[in-house]
């Protein structure tokens, strides 16, 4: 392969892959996904926040997350997002429940700040019912401390 089509292709591959500013790895353009879909959405916005043990408050670390989130619902007017709020597996049924609530106001309000109509986001609550890693190590523990947002069908562009 000569000098400029390897120049070529490694200027192809780096608008496919990217990093976000929150230190995750988010693929740009990627695959054949309508603009303003859930796919898109999944595919190109980091839709997880963490939380430290039995808080809600939004780390700075997650500041970041939040803002690619808002800023893909600010593109997608018509797009309507769900925010689950996810615990991990120490404590009561019911104190997650109000915990993982907690979580995903937290989320909601973050969003809101940013300009995204209250009206197309909905804070719930899974507490710890819907773990992604069943350890019981300090490390899985802090994987399932989450929100995750996702986002319904869209189509139209502002």
């Amino acid at each position: 392969m000569n000098k400029n089509a390897l120049l070529g292709l490694i200027a192809a591959v780096s608008l496919v892959v990217g990093a976000c500013s929150c230190g995750c790895n988010v693929k740009q353009g990627a695959g054949s996904f309508a603009p303003g879909t859930a796919e898109d959405f999944e595919a190109n916005v980091p839709n997880v926040v963490y939380f430290d043990f039995a808080k809600s408050n939004l780390l700075d670390s997650a500041k970041p997350r939040v803002d690619a989130q808002a800023a893909w619902l600010k593109t997608y007017t018509d797009a309507k997002a769900v925010v689950s709020g996810h615990t991990d597996v120490r404590g009561t049924a019911e104190y997650n429940m109000a915990l993982g609530q907690a979580r995903a106001n937290t989320v909601v309000k973050a969003l809101e700040d940013q300009g995204v109509d209250a009206s197309r986001l909905t804070p719930v609550s899974f507490g710890k019912e819907r773990p992604v890693n069943t350890d019981t190590t300090e490390k899985a523990h802090a994987e399932n401390r989450r929100t995750v947002t996702s986002v319904s069908q869209n189509r139209n562009v502002s």
